[in-house]
């Protein structure tokens, strides 16, 4: 809207609008010595504060190492480089090997089966793969459409369901069911550890 085209009060409140405002509008100028009395009162400020109340970033750090101290730093420096030395030489592959044995002797191998004929990908998803779609694929085994893959799982209870073709959701028809509260069925399975009978 144009000037011109203002009614009469409105064009007065807008003039004196105007006069208000340009004062406030001017940039406005520190004094001479703004800036050195803005650095006295940051200095005074800081003083006020022993050290000990600081932040850590604004602390000295003094640090006082007794002959035994100094030896027990150097022998604990020491002892990293030896453990980065052997870890680095392979040392430890027998025991890392001897865990890993342990742990495949407890888990148990299992066969997941599904029917999906017509088929073009099946993929199994569960609490053991972190529900990634296309971690654990399937193979098609039968002509008639039983996809299948076996897999080693660690004891305890697995929740599971097949995904077709990258969108159908399927639950294990032999196995027990659960329901979620988004009302998604999955499978379970309880695998029993080489102890247990």
């Amino acid at each position: 809207m144009n000037r011109d085209e203002l009614p009469a009060g409105r064009e007065a409140e807008e003039d004196f609008a105007n006069r208000i405002a340009a004062p406030l509008r001017a940039p406005e100028r520190p004094g001479p010595g703004f800036e050195a009395r803005v650095m006295e009162l940051i200095l005074s400020e800081s003083r006020k504060y022993p050290a000990a109340r600081r932040p850590w970033w604004r602390r000295s750090l003094v640090v006082r190492l007794t002959p035994l101290g100094g030896l027990a730093m150097a022998a604990g420096f020491a002892g990293l480089v030896i453990l980065g030395t052997l870890i680095a030489t392979g040392r430890f592959d027998r025991q890392h090997e001897a865990l890993a044995a342990a742990r495949s002797r407890s888990e148990q191998l299992v066969r997941f089966a599904v029917r999906a004929p017509g088929a073009n990908q099946v993929s199994l998803v569960g609490t053991f793969n972190g529900w990634e779609r296309d971690a654990t694929l399937l193979s098609a085994m039968t002509a008639d459409g039983v996809w299948t893959i076996s897999l080693r799982l660690p004891p305890g209870r697995h929740e599971y369901a097949f995904i077709v073709d990258g969108k159908r959701w399927v639950i294990d028809p032999l196995a027990a069911t659960i329901t979620d509260d988004f009302g998604t069925e999955t499978s379970v399975i309880r695998v029993r550890g080489s102890s247990e009978s």
